[in-house]
């Protein structure tokens, strides 16, 4: 009995590093994997479909200092192709969040918040499919990454799914973005309404 546990023991050892090395073959054999980022909604309000982002371009030569090494240009994409792809430039990577509904036409909006690797002011986009093409909801939004972290209850209020909100009143949507004010010694949250891009 003992030497039979012992070889089950044996089996389920090389079955979990065999499986442990073929996830390490299949990370190294997609080198995207690390870049790559999803989410799962109803982008043209029917489907489920899932929403993928990926680096179109090469990294950018280590020898550019702080800004080798990088990714410049990214494709996102549904995997039905329920909405056209879309082309994303002049961000290092793009983490998404999911907004939900919120100009209530029935499909699902996403955002990002850009990542620079020599700045604290970025930009919040967030688009809504119109007619199978991703549009920005609204302009996109300035942000102090300060803002987004919690760390600090007197500034770091933000989060990054809380910058747009849907709005009672209609063809508007609530939006919080930074802002400086008194030459540049207040950084501000401001919470107001704006009118959406689209008129559905």
């Amino acid at each position: 009995m003992k030497k039979l546990t012992y070889i089950f023991l044996l089996i389920v050892s090389f079955s979990i590093i065999g499986c442990e090395n073929k996830r390490c073959e299949t990370e190294q054999t997609d080198s995207l994997a690390q870049y790559r980022d999803t989410i799962i909604g109803r982008f043209n309000g029917i489907d489920i479909d899932t929403l993928i982002c990926e680096p179109i371009d090469s990294l950018s030569p280590k020898e550019d200092g702080t800004y080798g090494g990088c990714h410049y240009e990214w494709r996102v994409y549904t995997t039905n192709g329920t909405v056209k792809d879309l082309i994303v430039g002049n961000t290092i990577g793009i983490n998404f969040i999911k907004e939900g509904d919120l100009d209530g036409n029935g499909t699902e909006e996403w955002g990002y918040v850009t990542q620079w690797p020599t700045s604290m002011w970025m930009c919040y986009h967030a688009f809504t499919n119109i007619n199978g093409e991703w549009q920005h909801i609204i302009e996109p939004t300035p942000i102090w990454i300060p803002h987004l972290d919690q760390q600090d209850s007197l500034y770091y209020t933000i989060r990054e799914e809380n910058i747009l909100q849907p709005s009672e009143k209609s063809e508007f949507i609530k939006v919080k973005f930074s802002d400086v004010r008194n030459n540049g010694e207040d950084f501000l949250i401001i919470d107001t309404l704006i009118m959406l891009n689209h008129k559905y």
